[in-house]
């Protein structure tokens, strides 16, 4: 059942946020304390607006970073030291983006930094959905996880480049490891309280979880699941609904039922859109 009172504090926290009366640090210190004990009470709505809003400063970031490096390479042109210098600018410029690559209208890696990266150049990655989009489209977006020809789940945030006659010679990427970006940003968050954090696609793919087996799995279609109807109807409901509260109970195999209270909302960039849920259990 939903928690309307949850929601409500859910709602004037995150337009807090967006109005800028209660952001995170922009040192990027813990929301909350750190030292102590555990703050039991903390309020769950505060420390999901606090990690919305840390998240998207996050990818935003990450995306003028990538705007940026498309101004330069549509002078330097795709591959060649010069694009190679942007590229590992863009590289270490986030330490949530494992490399960056540049990718040819025929969709061909035409450069990858930092160099542990360069087997990829020349990998064909034009059957991958958003880089289908990108060329097609020719705009900012981020893509859904996927399987990225380096040999991890990945996220981009890739951008057009356009010469400076106005051709379009292709498209730069930043890789990003979301499970990476989501567990230090969650950690930051929740530190010094008694909640947890996890997020998930709106399919209902685990994107990032402390527990590491859970990422990558779907929490509303995965068999493993199917003993837990009150979590699997809450799944579907936080893909649903970009924002929300409610509870369910969890009954272990052999273990005593636990209830969980939760609440939602949603962080993302250029459509793509993560559910951030934080947990309490009791």
């Amino acid at each position: 059942m939903e928690s309307r009172p949850i929601l409500v504090c859910l709602l004037l926290a995150l337009a807090a946020v967006s109005a800028g009366c209660s952001s995170a640090p922009p040192d990027g210190a813990p929301f909350v304390p750190t030292t102590g004990a555990p703050v039991v009470n903390a309020d769950p709505s505060v420390v999901l607006a606090a990690l919305v809003a840390d998240v998207n400063t996050t990818l935003e970031e990450i995306d003028r970073n990538v705007a940026s490096a498309a101004g330069e390479l549509g002078a330097s042109g795709l591959a060649g030291p010069g694009a190679n210098a942007t590229l590992a600018r863009l590289a270490a410029s986030s330490p949530y983006a494992a490399d960056a690559v540049t990718i040819t209208p025929d969709g061909r890696i035409a450069a990858a930094m930092p160099e542990e990266y360069g087997s990829v150049v020349g990998t064909s990655v034009g059957n991958q959905s958003h880089v289908q989009r990108g060329l097609a489209e020719r705009r900012p977006l981020m893509s859904d996880v996927f399987r990225a020809a380096e040999g991890f789940d990945a996220v981009v945030i890739q951008r057009p480049v356009t010469g400076s006659g106005g051709a379009f010679l292709g498209l730069v990427s930043a890789v990003v490891e979301p499970d990476f970006l989501l567990a230090d940003r969650s950690d930051r968050a929740t530190s010094g309280t008694t909640l947890a954090a996890w997020a998930m696609a709106p399919d209902g793919r685990v994107i990032y979880d402390r527990d590491s087996g859970r990422i990558g799995r779907n929490v509303i279609t995965d068999p493993a699941y199917a003993g837990f109807p009150e979590f699997v109807a809450m799944a579907k409901r936080i893909g649903a609904e970009p924002i929300g509260s409610g509870s369910y109970t969890l009954t272990p195999p052999g273990g005593a039922a636990v209830k969980q209270n939760a609440v939602w909302a949603t962080a993302g960039l250029d459509g793509a859109a993560w559910r951030i849920v934080v947990v309490r259990a009791g």
